[in-house]
């Protein structure tokens, strides 16, 4: 099996294969798209200083934090759609349909894990601990330079976890039809009259 029939499949893949096949790339999908995601997120904590408390519902959030989650959501919402139309579902659908609807169920999962749940974690996490979320559980050396990493950071890490399943199921439900998907085997079953027909 060569490297494109892993990525986006082929017609000498069995059923049972392209289903691992799907899987496989899902999880390398949500691996890079988490990578980016999370990338994001420590480069601009590291790169912007400035932050500022704003009053939500009566909670203090840091606007800091806030921006962030949003910026790197969008950078991360683009890459996992056409990472997962390309190779995980193999899409033909109206890209602008499927967009909106993958947008939409981004955004479910953004107000409800990567704001609510992760909010909740570093509540949880501060509350046993006891130390602020910013406090450095252990320190690497990257290219020359110390990087603390957080308890911020460790829960980011964990509710990624969350985040790549919420979303393949919304995927498969919300936003990639079946009928829109290439399906090899179902092209090579098919009698030459009606592919015709097709046409």
């Amino acid at each position: 099996m060569n490297l494109k029939t892993i990525v986006v499949g082929g017609k000498d893949l069995t059923e049972k294969q392209e289903k691992t096949r799907k899987l496989f790339m899902y999880l390398v999908s949500g691996g890079i798209t988490t990578v980016l995601n999370w990338g994001c997120y420590v480069l601009f904590d590291k790169l912007v200083k400035l932050d500022m408390m704003v009053s939500f519902f009566g909670k203090e959030i840091s606007l800091k934090f806030a921006i962030n989650q949003i910026i790197c959501w969008i950078i991360a919402v683009l890459a996992a759609y056409f990472l997962n139309r390309i190779t995980v579902f193999r899409s033909k659908g109206n890209i602008l349909r499927e967009l909106m609807s993958f947008t939409g169920a981004r955004v479910i999962s953004f107000l409800v894990l990567e704001l609510g749940l992760y909010s909740l974690m570093i509540w949880v996490c501060v509350s046993i601990t006891g130390k602020p979320y910013d406090t450095p559980m252990t320190t690497f050396n990257v290219f020359g330079r110390s990087f603390d990493f957080t308890y911020e950071y460790l829960v980011k890490l964990i509710n990624s976890v969350f985040i790549v399943i919420a979303n393949y199921v919304m995927s498969k439900l919300m936003v990639f039809k079946k009928k829109d998907m290439v399906d090899y085997n179902a092209e090579e079953k098919k009698p030459s009259g009606e592919e015709a027909s097709d046409v």
